[in-house]
């Protein structure tokens, strides 16, 4: 077995090797195969064989490969025994290869102050992986997978009857939920109204805005939840304070957070994080309202 931190010429080698043995191994470990992952020596014969196989669609001879590689691999047939160890082993080789490269990546990409792909980079590698979960079996056990649908499908209540029967009762636990509209359409006040609609199922809500301010969504969110207008709260200030106050000791928590642009998912994770060890409680649904084509308004019912 190889040297999970070494990983040498000779081991890559085997691995090609085995891969011209045995056409449906490399088949299974397609996805995965990348020449940049090999030795500087080697990178050429992976190259050559993704490229003769993604054309002709069958397994290069080792007599092919050499001629235009100047190489001398052999084709090696992999014992059954062996099988699984090349998968396992090719699998790791590709993870940690690819994790080597984009921290070197990172580290470049810090240095210059571009620190959004770096998340990205690291992500995509540390999930590189076989495809192993071969998805439902359809005619199996019918009654679990309809129960197990029941009882995950429409959990959280949009608080709107209308919105809730057109998307089957409501979001679902573990669900990210976008949604679009063209400047000015109300994207952020529909977002304070369903954070006023999910405290009020007793959920604990986190409102992350990268566009207003934390003063101005609350003051949305007194309106919503008081029922008088934004033009009349101040003018009605004792009542407003005495119905939002009464109405918070029955309803979940809304935290508002304002965010500057440039935050990244990181920032997110931080603020999450600190929440839940400074106040004791995990949010059921976080909210981000940004006006940005890149990222539009999203909900993430986490629990």
């Amino acid at each position: 077995m190889s040297n999970k931190t070494d990983y040498s010429y000779e081991i890559q080698k085997i691995y090609l090797e085995m891969f011209l043995g045995d056409a449906e191994s490399f088949l299974r470990c397609q996805n995965i195969f990348d020449p940049k992952n090999f030795d500087q020596k080697l990178r050429s014969v992976a190259e050559f064989i993704t490229n003769y196989v993604n054309d002709y669609k069958v397994m290069p001879e080792p007599s092919i490969v050499n001629a235009n590689c100047r190489t001398q691999l052999e084709a090696v047939t992999v014992p059954k025994e062996n099988y699984e160890w090349l998968l396992n082993d090719f699998e790791n080789f590709s993870r940690h290869k690819s994790l080597e490269r984009a921290i070197i990546e990172s580290s470049d990409l810090l240095e210059s102050g571009d620190y959004g792909p770096v998340e990205k980079l690291i992500k995509d590698a540390i999930q590189i992986s076989l495809t192993r979960d071969m998805g439902t079996d359809y005619w199996e056990n019918p009654r679990e997978r309809l129960l197990k649908l029941k009882e995950n499908n429409g959990q959280i209540s949009t608080g709107w009857p209308s919105i809730d029967k057109k998307i089957y009762g409501g979001f679902n636990r573990g669900e990210i939920e976008i949604f679009c509209a063209k400047s000015g359409g109300g994207k952020s006040l529909f977002l304070a109204n369903l954070a006023v609609n999910f405290a009020l199922q007793g959920l604990n809500c986190i409102y992350f805005t990268f566009e207003l301010s934390e003063g101005l969504v609350s003051m949305r969110i007194d309106s919503m939840v008081t029922g008088v207008g934004t033009r009349e709260i101040f003018r009605n200030l004792d009542d407003v304070d005495l119905k939002v106050r009464m109405q918070g000791k029955k309803s979940g928590a809304i935290r508002v957070k304002y965010l500057p642009s440039g935050k990244n998912c990181n920032d997110l994770r931080a603020y999450l994080k600190e929440y839940q060890v400074k106040t004791g409680q995990k949010p059921d649904v976080i909210l981000v309202d940004y006006l940005d084509l890149m990222m539009p308004l999203s909900i993430k019912v986490v629990h």
